[in-house]
This record gives structure tokens, sequence and C-alpha cells, in this order.
């Protein structure tokens, strides 16, 4: 009895160790490799995310599914999926990786399917996904792009193999937290995962590297509300009727919310714990949820993770889904989910419990995805922003950036629909959402102007025209024909990110554009980059048709820009070709492609 007491006492000082002694360089120095300038680690304190040099953490970016299964079937919807390639996989996840980094993403979240590429026991298999894993890692870091891993999820899973969570076992992700086999499980893919040797890397161990942030245990934690079946669950049942019998507990729904709490708390603690004894620098974090997640799911996954070790939850929203029927697509994109986000921010029961003292002030929290649900409208992303700010996020990825190849298009309707190519207003709309993510105060209580508009700091947004935008001094996006009186607009903006015409641009083209001006040495050197994406449209089946080739006229009416002291080229492969202009402004045809404005 002494003996287990004082074991006790043992397990409770290193949780505790766990908890509070993981601020600024709490796991010793790494030493740098090239590269790792790019990157300033993080650390929590007072519920807070800092960089190390002191600076509130506030990372935009998608959820980048490139290594699982899982994607590579949503991007085949063909009735007959050709073989798997790794190497054209690859060429495509590149050119993903330059579209997510003109979108200005700092932050990818991946999710870790055991079934892709470990054992039922847990030991990592040497399969293309694992290596696209490594692939993955090794381009974050060339490219200076955080990792956000979620470490464990039931998508993918090669047919016949075993494995902690596959795709077969989404309903069974409780009983990863509870049997015995599954936790050690559980713990030997973790120690394997973060001590892996990455191949692309000069065998880089995965821990140490410096854009590795974030480590969220597991995506979605679902459990039963009630007590399954033994015929459907028999080892899960199994520890329940023992703690039971332990716990001199009687079966019925009290008795099973205690168990879940607390099994689901042993967890989270375990888990954090061995990321502790891993000295693994990437910041813990616990899911909990879609807004009405306590509806859904019970409280015991909230109660569990506000008395845990872990210093960060994480939570998604996607507006339109209760109005989804299952199984059948539709287009939400004409429906107003402004009031939508007021409810989630107010009702406890959906989001409004990231507001109680328990949470607040307590935990960090970050978005660990988000959509706007079978939607191509563009006023909710950058609404979404400000909500997230307004519940004290620091990080936020939207589910899920697609990986788009010619010929794969999504069609309109589909519930997860973003990219810059065959979606480009709504792409538009994802870089307003970041400038005003990272550029609004976190816990300004939510509220907008109108049920149907707002505006607020530099940003503006509207349902009813389908439009937002963002305009500081420096920098414009717009998602739409912009008038001038829709939001102060800056004198001469640097840099022009937009979807149709504003007073500074006309173009009728139906792809994104970005504009930007060059500087040297402080200085502006008369040179503007212009970077013209191919242009996208929906048909009359909702079906994306993507045109590479067309040209359409553009003209420039930037002030202190005459046209007779301008010239424009298209380059092409680093060859510059001068590009005729017409009279009376800086008037001239562009084609999908990279373009240079040069002072005569």
């Amino acid at each position: 009895m002494k003996a287990a007491y004082i074991m006790a006492c043992m397990v409770l000082l290193l949780v505790g160790a766990a908890s509070s002694e993981r601020g600024k360089g709490w796991c010793g120095e790494i030493p740098p490799l090239p590269g790792d300038e790019k990157f300033q680690r993080i650390y929590v304190e007072d519920a807070t995310l800092f960089h190390e040099n002191g600076r509130e953490v506030a990372l935009w970016g998608v959820n980048f599914q490139t290594a699982m299964s899982w994607e590579w079937g949503r991007s085949r919807r063909d009735k007959f999926k050709p073989k798997f390639d790794v190497d054209h996989w690859k060429s495509i996840v590149e050119r993903s990786f330059t579209e997510i980094q003109q979108m200005g993403c700092d932050v990818i979240r991946i999710h870790l399917c055991p079934g892709d590429f470990a054992d039922v026991d847990g030991n990592l298999i040497e399969t293309d996904w694992l290596d696209m894993l490594d692939y993955t890692m090794s381009e974050c870091h060339r490219r200076g792009i955080y990792v956000y891993l979620a470490l464990l999820n039931h998508l993918g899973g090669e047919k016949g193999r075993d494995a902690i969570l596959n795709s077969t076992l989404k309903e069974h992700k409780w009983a990863a937290m509870v049997v015995p086999q599954k936790l050690e499980a559980t713990d030997n893919y973790i120690r394997q995962l973060v001590n892996r040797k990455n191949p692309y890397d000069q065998g880089r161990v995965y821990k140490s590297y410096p854009g590795w942030i974030i480590a969220e245990v597991m995506n979605e934690p679902m459990w039963p509300n009630e007590a399954p079946s033994k015929a459907e669950f028999p080892e899960s049942v199994s520890v329940y009727e023992e703690w039971l019998a332990a716990n001199e507990k009687q079966i019925g729904s009290h008795a099973w919310r205690t168990f879940k709490t607390e099994k689901i708390k042993d967890y989270i603690n375990r888990i954090d714990r061995l990321l502790y004894e891993e000295q693994v620098p990437a910041v813990t974090c616990w899911n909990l949820f879609w807004s009405q997640g306590p509806v859904h799911q019970g409280w015991e996954s909230f109660d569990a993770a506000a008395a845990s070790t872990v210093p960060m939850i994480s939570f998604s929203t996607y507006p339109g889904q209760s109005d989804s029927q299952k199984g059948t697509s539709q287009d939400l994109s004409e429906q107003n989910y402004l009031p939508y986000l007021k409810q989630s921010y107010e009702d406890p029961e959906y989001q409004g419990w990231l507001q109680e003292d328990r949470f607040k002030g307590k935990k960090a929290s970050i978005v660990y995805e988000y959509e706007t649900w079978h939607n191509q409208s563009t006023y909710m992303y950058p609404a979404m922003a400000k909500y997230f700010r307004a519940q004290g996020a620091q990080v936020a990825t939207m589910w899920t950036y697609y990986l788009n190849e010619e010929g794969h298009e999504l069609p309109r309707s589909h519930a997860h629909h973003l990219n810059l190519i065959s979606t480009p207003r709504k792409a538009a709309s994802f870089l307003v959402a970041r400038e005003i993510f990272k550029n609004t105060p976190r816990y300004i209580p939510y509220a907008t102007t109108e049920d149907d508009a707002d505006q607020f700091g530099h940003a503006a947004l509207s349902y009813p025209l389908d439009l937002s935008t963002y305009a500081d001094k420096n920098h414009l996006v717009y998602t739409g024909d912009l008038k001038s009186d829709f939001v102060q607009l800056p004198r001469i903006p640097k840099q022009i990110s937009g979807y149709g015409s504003s007073p500074f641009i006309q173009y009728k083209g139906k792809g994104m554009y970005f504009l930007e001006a060059v500087f040297e040495e402080g200085q502006f050197s008369n040179h503007w980059n212009v970077k013209v994406m191919p242009h996208a449209v929906f048909d009359e089946e909702g079906q994306v048709v993507v045109n590479r080739e067309k040209e359409f006229s553009m003209t420039l009416r930037i002030p202190g820009m005459a046209r007779s002291e301008w010239q424009v080229y298209r380059v092409n492969s680093g060859k510059r070709s001068r590009v005729q202009i017409q009279p009376p402004a800086i008037t001239f045809h562009v084609a999908p492609g990279n373009y240079e404005i040069i002072k005569r």
C-alpha cells in the first residue's frame, strides 16, 4: 500500500513537471542546422503562445494532407483509380506548396494515420505514406512553413492490415484510450515517430525540427455517449467492467460519464508526459471537437481537458454543417451565416465554453479545422478570422487545401473546397482573413455592425454583396469588384492581391492576380512584379472549368504612374518579352503568368 502511494506521488510530480516546466527553452539547446533561422520555436506562458523572441504567435494556414492515403483517394474520384505513383504525387504536392505560400500560409496541419504506416504494435513501417511524411517535413523546413501534427487519426490504412486506428475503426478511438495493448502500442508509435531520422534532411530527428510547433494528440477523439455493448467492443468494455468493480459502481449513465472523464484525462496526461519525457519541444494539444461538441460528444472530454496537464486545446468551426443533409451535396453559398458565428460565441453548447474561466486564461487555444461548408461565398472566412480572435485563437488551419491536378477538380458544392487555381474568389477571401487574423487583437467580444455585414479595423465584409476586403497603408486585398466607398483605401498600396476590379486595377479575368512593388535597400526601385493566375469558373452543372491560356485586358490606375514612363514585360523561364501598352492608361493584355512593369 505504501509503495503504491509513493508511486502515485511520483506520477503526480512528473505530471506536474510536464505541465509547469515547459516555458521558453525548457527542452534545452538543440544544435541548429542550415535553414533553422527561418523559424522561431514557440512556448506557452500564461495560456498564451509566444515565439522565442517574445512576440505572440498568430499563424494562418491550411490542413495539407500529403501523407494520408485518404487524400489521394479524394483527389481521384474516377471509378477506376490509377495505381499510386509517389513521384507523381510529390510533383502535385510541390506545386500545391507553392500555391499555399502564394496565399500566405504560415503553417500546415497534417493528420498522421497509423493505418498508413504502422502496425498493430505501433512499429513504423516503411511505406509510401511514411516517405511522403519525411518529404513533407523536409519541404516545410526548406520553405519556412511551420508544422502542426495531429499524431493519431483513423483515416487511411491498407486493406487487411491491423493498426492502432485505421479507416474501419472510426468509432474505436475511445478503445485506443483504454485498452492496455493499444495504449502500449500508441506509446511505441509516438516514441518511434518523434525519434525518426528523416532521410530527406541528413537524418535529422523529427523532434529536433524547429518548425514542428504543435503536437495534437488525436484528431476528434470521439467516445460513445452511453456504454456500448460488449459484443461490439469486447476489450474496451472489459476495461469498463473492471473499473466498475474496482470503484464499486453500478452500471448506468452516471458511472459511464465518470469513467469516460477519468480515462480521457488519464490518456491526455499519459501522452503529454510521454512527449515531455522525450523532450519534444512542440506544444501538446488536446482536440475538443466542432461547434456543438458538448451536445454531440458530452461534456466529459471538456472536463477532462480542463483538468489535464496539456497547456493548449483546439476547436473547429463549420458554419452550415448542420444544414447539410447527410450524403447530399448542397450549395449553401446563398445563406447568411454571420448569425451562426454570433450564436457560437454566446452559447456554451456551441463554442461559448471557450469563454469559461477554466479555459480562458488557463489554456492556449487554436483552430484545428474550419470551413464554409458547401459554400463558395467570400465574406465568411474573414468573419471567421475575427471570430477566432475573439475566442483567443492563435493558430488556425482550414480543412483542407485541395491538392489539385488538372482534370480532377472538385465540384462547386463540395463540402471542403479551397484551391488557389480552381476557387480564386474563395482564395482571395482566405487572404483577406489572414490579414484580419494577424492584425486583430484577441478576446475582443465578437459582434458585427449589422446582421449581414461588418466593418472593423482595416476590414469590411458583406453578405448581400458577397464581398470582403482588407486595406491598410501598404496592402490591399479584395474578393470581387471593389468601389472606393466600401473601405478606406490606401493612397498607393505596395501590394495588391485581388479578384475583379478596384480603383487601382481594372481586370475582367476570372483568376486572382498579385501586384507587388519592388524595393531595394528600403527604396522603391520603380519596378512592379505582377502574377496572374489561371481563369476558373463554375459551369451550369457546378463543375470547375480552368483556362490557363486566355488573355484579358488589365489596366493599372496607380497614382503617379504615367503611361509614357513605364514598360511592361512578360517573364517566361527568366526571359523577358516586351508587351504592348495601349492608351490612354497603362493597359495591356495578360495571360496567366508573370510580368514586370519597369519605369523607362
